[in-house]
């Protein structure tokens, strides 16, 4: 995975870049010294691009036949970096806190699997034979039923096909089943062999991309290392391993795609994989029953097998929340007495408290603790105490209408949590209130809506950096975000905080931002040497026709994180015509100074460096360990930089030989430094997404709707909140649910506590 991209110079290619650069400026400065003149400097450089591009087409020949790829050693690799991730999200989902729940499951409905005897056949009739022992195989589906640590033996040895639908109600546990199964795979792994990769399949468009070329891409951003290049293929060693069945799919979220594309999806899913491609799929029963009835050939996943999660039992539920309360003869324990006493029933407070989700929420919001400092991949550093926000109380909104009974019952006997919480925690009794809850919905709605105050309850020895009031600001215009601009999709991805503005308005900020950078410090530069006239004149036709020609510009679609030269005819010629136009366009401008004829010599001069820097294009993330959103936007931001130095090296070189030539040393080196300076910050933008995502974020800023340092947000609502968790290099809310409710809900507490959200939550 160490090899370098195919296409992209190495340090020779670069050392011969270099080289050239100050050849030519060697030879300029010659041709100066003994007043050659300008023709015969020309005819004597001219000739030499040839022999340069042949030079140059020898080097990029040389790195694209670098040696062969060991997909096996790729592979280790990768399954060394989704062990990691996966074992430091399960921590800070607080997965084994206190103890893995005993999810249980049993076999799926015949009507949505294939027949058992059907899977059996066909894997006996596989060419080379089964995957596993067929003495292992149950006698019919029944023997898939197991629990907890047991889903990888029964993915592995007793599934023939290794294909599985596992299904369940919302908030059953599905993917955190998933984790516990990618982790089992990765203990059982040999070298070489199938890399365990969870995929939310949410963001995947199956009408428009082919569900391998998505995979793809999805293993590229999260592990950039598999951006290399790879023989035969054109998608990089990622798409070289998903085409030697050496990654297997864990599928989550099926349900969250649209539900008029499920048909469609399973289509392709089947059209995509190979019958012998181990693949697990995630989703809710009721939408996967939907989604067959909604085809009309009945389409299932093909060669797939089934299980079904179970609720947990009122003996589970009880014992996990007494030993999350500090053990069954703790204090806090015995607070859920009266909650105890309805698990297992069909009341509202027995059915939620039925799932992980609905024991999570209720242990989250009720069980005093005091939460640990768990650092995310991109923790740099923990929050400042001087912008420490004042903490907020935790008190859990009520309905006006509940009974005194319950009112009593939940205020008489408080557990104070000193160093973990600010006061006391509300008392678990609420949760049996029939009058305030009399369905299961209504309850949790009750646990959603309390679950943020209790997330950003002070704790430590110092407050939280945000209080649940502007926390919660910022989570529900990220989850109408979500809901306006990504079709309810989970992804929080930074690079698309743009979508919050128009189109039109992005363009011309962007536009008006290139425009402002090259036309002051472009005319800034002309306007010391030639005078104010010139000065104005080159600035203002210069950043115009600049502002203009970055405000029709592709925007970038990701982020990149390193620049390379690496050349494509496209950004030659794109490159070329952008330098031709605002080079033109300041050079006739000094010109009407300086000679017409010097003008236009230096516009085109300009040009061709544009042609230069329109050939540097941006690697994408080429990490040798899947990185987090923080750490791919500082990757992404040093692009800029880069991109902006080289921009500014080479048209700042350009401007002031021009001008050296004409105007002598001083000019040169004061029109180089200010035109190269003005190149830089208007060429940085142009590959990166970061430029973006910063005039979106000031934009938000400004309209008080998000705090300048978001990304501190999201990483403490991930790593110390639990509001959030973190899938390859995006963030997404804990449970599609939770984002759901925040998107629909109203501002403040729908039960009638006072409102969560100030009018101006960010000054």
């Amino acid at each position: 995975m160490g090899h370098a991209e195919g296409g992209g110079p190495g340090p020779v290619g670069v050392r011969y870049l270099l080289l050239v650069v100050l050849g030519t400026v060697g030879a300029l400065a010659l041709a100066r010294h003994f007043e050659l003149g300008t023709a015969a400097t020309a005819a004597t450089l001219l000739p030499a691009f040839a022999p340069l591009y042949l030079a140059w087409a020898a080097f990029r020949q040389q790195a694209v036949g670098a040696g062969p790829v060991d997909l096996a050693l790729a592979a280790d690799q990768l399954a060394h970096a989704v062990r990691r991730q996966w074992a430091a999200e399960a921590r800070i989902r607080r997965v084994n806190d206190p103890y893995p729940l005993p999810v249980s499951w049993c076999a799926a409905d015949a009507e949505l699997v294939e027949p058992w005897s059907l899977l059996t056949y066909l894997t006996r009739a596989w060419p080379g034979g089964p995957p596993g022992d067929p003495a292992a195989w149950p006698a019919d589906m029944a023997g898939l039923a197991g629990s907890g640590a047991q889903i990888g033996e029964v993915f592995s040895d007793r599934v023939p096909t290794r294909r599985l639908v596992v299904l369940g109600e919302p908030g059953a546990g599905k993917t955190v089943l998933l984790i516990r199964l990618l982790e089992d795979l990765c203990e059982r792994r040999t070298a070489g062999g199938l890399v365990p990769v969870l995929f939310s399949l949410a963001s995947w468009d199956p009408a428009h991309e082919e569900l391998t070329d998505w995979l793809a891409e999805q293993l590229r951003r999260s592990h950039p290392a598999l951006r290399a290049p790879a023989p035969g293929t054109e998608g990089g060693l990622a798409r070289a391993l998903l085409d030697e069945r050496r990654i297997l799919p864990l599928l989550d979220g099926f349900d969250e795609l649209p539900p008029a594309l499920h048909p469609q999806a399973l289509a392709a899913v089947n059209g995509s994989l190979s019958a012998k491609q181990p693949v697990v799929l995630a989703c809710r029963t009721e939408g996967f029953r939907a989604a067959l009835a909604r085809s009309a050939g009945a389409v299932r996943l093909n060669g797939a097998a089934g299980i079904r999660l179970l609720p947990l039992t009122a003996a589970q539920a009880a014992a996990y929340l007494r030993r999350d309360a500090g053990g069954p003869h703790a204090p806090a324990a015995a607070r859920w007495r009266r909650v105890v006493s309805h698990l297992g029933t069909d009341t509202p407070v027995g059915q939620a408290l039925s799932t992980p989700l609905g024991l999570f929420l209720a242990r989250t919001i009720h069980n005093p603790r005091a939460f640990p400092h768990h650092p995310g991949p991109d923790d740099a550093s923990a929050p400042d105490p001087a912008s420490a926000s004042a903490s907020t109380s935790t008190s859990t909104s009520t309905s006006a209408s509940t009974s005194a009974s319950a009112s009593a019952s939940a205020s008489e006997d408080p557990v104070p949590s000193p160093g973990a919480r600010g006061g006391s925690v509300p008392h678990p009794d609420i949760l049996c209130d029939p009058v305030a809850f009399p369905t299961r919905a209504a309850l949790d709605t009750h646990l959603f809506n309390a679950f943020i105050p209790a997330a950003y309850a002070p704790h430590g020895p110092r407050p939280p950096r945000w209080t649940a009031e502007r926390a919660r600001y910022v989570l529900v215009f990220l989850a109408r975000h979500l809901a306006e601009h990504h079709g309810g999709g989970p992804d929080l991805a930074w690079w698309e905080l743009h979508r919050v503005m128009r189109v039109r308005t992005l363009r011309l900020s962007s536009g008006l931002v290139s425009a402002l950078a090259f036309g002051l410090g472009g005319g800034l530069a002309v306007g010391l040497v030639l005078g104010t006239g010139p000065g104005l004149a080159a600035g203002g036709s210069g950043g115009l026709v600049y502002g203009c020609t970055v405000s029709l510009l592709q925007r970038p679609s990701t982020p990149g994180t390193r620049p390379r030269l690496r050349w494509s005819s496209g950004r030659l010629w794109s490159g070329l015509s952008v330098g031709l136009a605002f080079g033109l366009a300041g050079g006739l401008a000094g010109g009407l100074a300086a000679g017409v004829t010097g003008g236009v010599v230096c516009g085109l001069a300009v040009g061709f460096a544009g042609a230069l820097v329109g050939g540097l294009s941006v690697e994408k993330p080429d990490l040798t360990t899947a990185i987090g959103p923080g750490t791919l936007l500082a990757l992404d931001r040093r692009t800029f930089l880069v991109i902006g130095i080289a921009a500014a090296l080479v048209v700042g070189l350009v401007y002031a030989l021009g001008v050296l030539f004409a105007g002598g040393l001083l000019g040169g080196l004061v029109v180089g430094i200010g035109g190269g300076l003005a190149a830089g910050l208007a060429t940085g933008p142009l590959p990166t997404a970061w430029a973006d995502f910063l005039l979106a974020k000031a934009y938000l800023v400004v309209r008080h709707r998000l705090p300048w340092n978001l990304m501190a947000f999201l990483r403490d609502a991930h790593a110390q909140r639990g509001v959030l968790r973190q899938v390859g290099a995006v963030y997404q809310f804990r449970h599609i649910d939770l984002q759901r409710y925040l998107a629909a809900g109203p501002p403040g507490d729908v039960r009638g506590a006072p409102r969560c959200i100030p009018q101006r939550p960010f000054p």
